[in-house]
């Protein structure tokens, strides 16, 4: 899945896009692995959002490590399109000769303008663009089990179909099935359709797919409950996070293509969008403005940022209260009272 530069000889820059929040983390794992056995001992992350301080990026690269000479800084960005700073500083990138520092930018999917832009033909020239194909609805059912394989598992073939069925398209979901089928199961197992919906049905009360569907419906009182049901079983914030990004991201690409006229099958297909599940992103496609749904993803980014340590939060417990903000503004409640 790594350019083979990027395990031999790393070049100054590169570009990982993708919409698949799970084919991204699997990437950068990798990268980070590869890096760290160069000599790359420390990696940074950024996220880009309003206001992003480009020149911060800049000293950390000048500044000088306890760990190593040779840094790795991994740029988030919530669009593909870096913006006038992040234009330039990628000209500065291309223009510097250091092989001390090395940079990866992670962008959801290029579009047409993005492909033809300058910026993207400066990181071809002194870098790489590493475009992850998604996973179509026809391909995930062999997905899953090659997924499966990797973790010492089989899937049977009806097995495989109905947890594709089942995630819908979400590759987290579907690998966060298998991650619980390969502790229950020995290693090397043949897993069949009638042990996976015994394993599902006793995994958990509440799914993330409810919480989604209920995200997209508006219903608050079910919404808040499946939150509050997720938050008993032990489930993590990030774990919940993924899937409303991903959810959310959907949304954006949908209103855009509303926004031009342009909502057509096509559209709903380049989304991964099944048809089972398109009168719930109509639903939310009519209470949301392109404004609200960026908003959402900048809080989405908050809460990455929390989760990973890369924001200080202001209290204990301050993940779970904004995961508990967000979905309740998706839900149409405009204020939730704040606890310390």
């Amino acid at each position: 899945m790594l350019p083979v530069s990027l395990t031999t000889s790393p070049k100054p820059i590169y570009l990982l896009s993708s919409d698949e929040p799970l084919l991204q983390r699997d990437w950068l794992d990798q990268a980070r692995e590869s890096l760290h056995s160069q000599g790359f001992e420390e990696i940074l992350s950024y996220q880009v959002e309003s206001g992003f301080d480009w020149n911060g990026i800049v000293e950390d690269s000048q500044s000088l490590s306890l760990f190593s000479s040779r840094k790795c800084h991994i740029i988030r960005f919530n669009s593909n399109k870096p913006g006038q700073a992040g234009a330039r500083f990628i000209n500065e990138i291309v223009a510097g000769e250091t092989t001390d520092n090395l940079f990866i930018l992670v962008m959801p999917r290029l579009d047409r303008a993005a492909k033809n832009s300058a910026w993207l033909r400066k990181i071809n020239e002194m870098g790489e663009v590493c475009e992850l194909k998604p996973v179509y609805p026809n391909q995930l059912a062999g997905w899953i089990s090659q997924r499966a394989a990797s973790k010492n598992i089989q899937l049977d073939h009806q097995a495989a179909g109905y947890l594709a069925d089942l995630t819908e398209g979400n590759l987290l979901a579907s690998d966060q099935e298998l991650e619980k089928l390969a502790l229950a199961f020995a290693p090397g197992a043949v897993i069949h359709l009638q042990q996976v919906k015994d394993s599902i049905s006793r995994s958990a009360r509440y799914t993330h797919f409810l919480l989604i569907e209920a995200c997209l419906g508006g219903q608050t009182k079910r919404a808040l409950k499946i939150l509050h049901g997720l938050e008993l079983e032990g489930l993590q914030p990030i774990q919940i996070q993924y899937g409303l990004q991903n959810m959310l991201q959907t949304l954006l690409q949908l209103k855009l293509a509303q926004h031009n006229n342009q909502l057509n099958e096509s559209a709903w297909r380049s989304a991964n969008v099944w048809k089972s599940k398109q009168v719930f992103y109509k639903q939310a496609l009519a209470r949301f403005s392109l404004f609200q749904l960026e908003r959402f993803l900048r809080s989405c980014a908050t809460l990455d940022r929390i989760n990973k340590g890369q924001q200080q939060p202001l209290y204990t417990g301050a993940d779970w209260q904004a995961l508990k903000m967000l979905i309740s503004e998706l839900v149409g409640i405009q204020q939730l009272q704040t606890t310390g």
